[in-house]
């Protein structure tokens, strides 16, 4: 064994079952260094050990592997640090597939899986008001065209948390460059949710539901301000599906940073006070750390660097879920990552989810913090 206090029989159909998704075979190229865990944010606060849970996994240590899963913001920060390049984050959500179809699923995550079945997005927030944040604007016209060129994908943080300001500066965007674009009639949850929870059935439904009605509308592209929303999009459906999605899919900073390279957005005036910028983490990790600073860059003429940011940023705190597993410890980290922000100088922090918004917003709040945080979208509406 490995370290001491582990008593258990190898199961072997554990392995094979968490090996039976390519992107975790590489488990057994983990080196033991403990890199991982060093990079973990949630280590800063308890025992959380990325190391301990790969080395359970391949030695067949089922119930232990699958014990040690509420401790974590299946944020990937462990990912980007692996010298040996082992996908983790994939082999922790296989962990928690095979834990919720064993019933081993903590409550807080059932909680949430309830709700999503029930009501199609986390929030307790009733599906009919998906769209209210568009009844505050004079765009209504665009919410229920029959057929467009682009559909913006909302998503549901953006929806429920993000809809003073999120919401309207993304649909006003477009429609200021007088594109052809809609909203579903019928847009669920992306489905991220129930890949957190590891209900992959119903992950399944909800990626078939949302892509019959985006082809309803007969659109070429989908727009998602969401990162969440736009690599489940991108990237999980088609695996997930086992098919390629019948249209493009492109995050609002693709969009945006190509209109203003062709001269179609112009930005008058700077901003001149200091600003920093938190990566949300499914931007982040997936190597779209690039636009979000070339459109930063346009806007702000006094731009700092947090110490933790690109590939390297530390999660919001709310992750995977988090919130529901133990809200103390992510309200602990998301003030964290608001001290981080004030340390910089800056007086606004500029960030790209309406999750990472809601959170730090509050945690920003509740600290007593003058730090203004505000989405990239917000700004950019504001000076064109």
């Amino acid at each position: 064994m490995l370290w001491e206090g582990i008593k258990n029989t190898s199961d072997k159909g554990f392995v094979e079952e968490i090996l039976s998704n390519p992107d975790c075979k590489e488990i057994f190229n983990c080196i033991q260094c403990g890199v991982c865990t060093g990079a973990c944010p949630i280590s800063a606060y308890v025992t959380c050990v990325p190391r301990k849970i790969i080395a359970m996994t391949r030695e067949g240590l089922k119930s232990q592997a699958l014990e040690t899963l509420d401790k974590c913001l299946l944020c990937g920060q462990c990912q980007m640090f692996c010298p040996a390049g082992i996908q983790i984050k994939e082999v922790l959500l296989k962990l928690r597939d095979v834990q919720f179809a064993h019933g081993k699923t903590p409550k807080g995550l059932m909680m949430v899986n309830g709700l999503v079945i029930d009501m199609h997005n986390p929030y307790m927030e009733t599906h009919e008001t998906r769209k209210k944040w568009i009844e505050s604007t004079d765009l209504k016209e665009f919410a229920s065209k029959r057929k467009a060129n682009i559909a913006y994908f909302v998503g549901c943080t953006a929806s429920y948390k993000g809809a003073d300001g999120v919401c309207q500066s993304v649909a006003g965007i477009l429609t200021k460059l007088n594109q052809d674009w809609t909203l579903l009639d019928d847009e669920w949850c992306c489905g991220i949710t129930f890949r957190y929870v590891g209900n992959v059935d119903k992950a399944r439904e909800y990626a078939e539901h949302n892509i019959k009605e985006i082809e309803k509308k007969g659109v070429d592209v989908v727009i998602a301000g969401c990162p969440t929303c736009w690599h489940n999009l991108k990237h999980r459906y088609p695996k997930l599906l086992g098919k390629e999605n019948p249209f493009k899919v492109m995050h609002i900073y693709e969009y945006v940073l190509d209109q203003l390279n062709n001269g179609k957005i112009q930005i008058p005036k700077k901003m001149t006070e200091r600003v920093t910028y938190h990566d949300p983490c499914d931007l982040s990790r997936y190597s779209m750390t690039h636009y979000p600073r070339e459109i930063i860059g346009r806007i702000a003429e006094n731009f700092v660097e947090m110490p933790l940011h690109g590939k390297d940023s530390q999660c919001c705190g709310a992750g995977g879920l988090f919130d529901a597993l133990d809200p103390a410890l992510r309200s602990a980290h998301s003030t964290r990552r608001v001290r981080q922000a004030e340390a910089t100088g800056a007086q606004t922090l500029i960030t790209s989810c309406a999750g990472c918004r809601f959170y730090l917003r509050g945690a920003a709040k509740n600290a007593g913090s003058k730090l203004v945080v505000k989405d990239l979208m917000e700004l950019l509406y504001a000076y064109v």
